[in-house]
């Protein structure tokens, strides 16, 4: 009986595990594609308004954050 218990509980298990991983491969994938997420860093200039390094950031959104509020 002990050996049944075992096996429900690693199957349960790994269930948890690979439903987690699911969640996060899908939703990345659902950010990437939405435009929401870019892999060069920002992805809209309302990241720049809290980024702590705004005044020395080289990618061009924001440089055009940077000219816009002047």
């Amino acid at each position: 009986m002990k050996e049944n218990t075992t096996n429900r509980r690693d199957f349960f298990r790994k269930v948890a595990q690979l439903t987690f991983l699911s969640a996060m491969v899908g939703g990345s994938a659902y950010l990437l594609a939405k435009d929401r997420v870019q892999l060069d860093g920002c992805a809209d200039n309302q990241f720049c308004k809290k980024c702590q390094k705004l005044t020395t950031c080289s990618l061009d959104k924001a440089k055009k954050y940077q000219e816009n509020e002047r």
